[in-house]
């Protein structure tokens, strides 16, 4: 699709400069659900931004004239840092933040020096490991917050697993008997979060678990032990 995109927008020999509407006419054939909120000035001089989400979130950046498009990393040669990458941790910080904490499954640390979320599969083995470090990384002060992306084509009957463990009266503990001993919890059906969750880690790109969201949105996919993982928090939050 952006292969296309880019062809097209190549050929076009308009140098007029357009607004932001007729940005998103030039942009609307490839991006049906784009609207002019999503298109704003960037630090790009002569291009706008554009923010895509659909089928994930991504950051493009436009010609003011619509004759050319940038996607991919675009890098800041002051401080070294992606532009775009940077755009895009901050528009998942945002998505991440609006999740009621009332749906995610929280083990808190007693000392909390940082919070992870963390899309799991409960039938996910790297996930079961992560879990295991669970007292670990609560005594090395991460909060962990789940939340639900259960990988159909990998595990089937993972989705319905985890509807009954967030129906569960206790979640922590009914999360902690399966990823321990495999052990569902015999709750009654309930609306949950798991569904709509799913959906919101294929947005944000998740394509395997576990992934770790730190807190200024950039994602670590995979497993990590609690030390190695303390360091990767305080290296992405330092940049």
């Amino acid at each position: 699709m952006y292969k296309s995109l880019f062809i097209t927008l190549a050929l076009l020999s308009n140098t007029v400069l357009a607004d932001k509407s007729d940005v998103m006419d030039r942009l609307e054939p490839y991006f049906p659900n784009l609207t002019v909120e999503h298109i704003n000035v960037s630090q790009l001089d002569g291009f706008y931004e554009v923010l895509v989400q659909e089928p994930k979130f991504d950051v493009l950046f436009i010609s003011e004239n619509g004759r050319y498009i940038i996607q991919g990393s675009i890098t800041d040669l002051d401080d070294m840092t992606s532009i775009s990458n940077k755009r895009i941790n901050t528009l998942k910080k945002q998505i991440i933040a609006r999740i009621p904490e009332a749906d995610k499954i929280v083990f808190n640390a007693n000392d909390e020096q940082y919070i992870i979320h963390v899309f799991t599969d409960v039938d996910c083995p790297y996930c079961a490991r992560l879990h295991a470090n669970m007292a670990q990384m609560n005594d090395l002060g991460i909060t962990v917050k789940y939340l639900a992306s259960p990988l159909a084509q990998l595990h089937p009957s993972a989705q319905s697993t985890m509807e009954k463990i967030w129906c569960a009266e206790d979640r922590n503990q009914a999360i902690h008997n399966y990823k321990t001993r495999r052990i569902t919890p015999d709750s009654e059906k309930c609306d949950n979060p798991v569904a709509e969750q799913l959906a919101l880690s294929v947005k944000l790109g998740v394509t395997g678990t576990p992934s770790i969201f730190f807190e200024n949105g950039s994602n670590l996919p995979g497993y990590q032990d609690a030390d190695a993982l303390l360091q990767s928090i305080k290296q992405a939050l330092a940049q």
